[in-house]
């Protein structure tokens, strides 16, 4: 009962709703917390920013789960045309977000799969992984998949943070530009 009077204690915002549970057993208890804090998703919404000399574009996007929960694996799916073959290129990844600025900036070939972890101030937040294109790619139609995981213990209410991809082609033109923005929404006081 002592780690339940310092769970009460540090959360008591998210155990309030559930003060009815307080003279029940503690496994129940603390079964009751876990479902409320397990619960935290991810708004994520989204725009194509590519302009008229993008040879690519997005036309939908689509998460698995949908929405997104914070300490899960998230499938990100997002498809389009692209109006030239794909010999090679590069994308570029930034995460900013507004209290800390810019977390981080990573490039890669476009080709291929590639992986790099997020950190905020040298502290592991999550993971990306990009599934990119298998090059040389044809014109048509275009399909990017993107896994990303980000850690469950990350509160709800911290704001958002933006996620900008462009690609460059071999050419150097511009391939792709994707904005992401996600904001990490509070628990659901629902418990099972």
């Amino acid at each position: 009962d002592r780690l339940w009077g310092r769970l009460k204690t540090n959360f008591f915002k998210f155990v309030l709703p559930l003060s009815p549970l307080f003279n029940t057993p503690f496994p129940m208890r603390v079964a009751a917390f876990v479902t409320v804090a397990a619960a935290k998703t991810i708004k994520l919404t989204w725009t194509d920013c590519g302009d008229t000399s993008t040879h690519g574009k997005i036309t939908g996007l689509t998460t698995n789960p949908d929405p997104p929960v914070l300490g899960q694996k998230t499938a990100i799916t997002s498809t389009g045309t692209v109006d030239e073959d794909v010999k090679s290129g590069t994308y570029t990844v930034e995460v900013k977000a507004p209290v800390v600025g810019k977390i981080l900036t990573h490039s890669d070939t476009v080709c291929g799969d590639s992986s790099f972890d997020i950190k905020v101030l040298g502290v592991n937040i999550g993971s990306i992984t990009v599934h990119g294109l298998t090059c040389p790619a044809a014109k048509g139609d275009l399909s990017l998949n993107i896994d990303m995981q980000l850690n469950d213990n990350l509160p709800a209410g911290i704001g958002s943070a933006t996620v900008a991809m462009t690609a460059v082609d071999d050419q150097s033109g511009k391939l792709l530009c994707l904005n992401m923005n996600a904001e990490i929404q509070k628990a659901e006081d629902v418990v099972v």
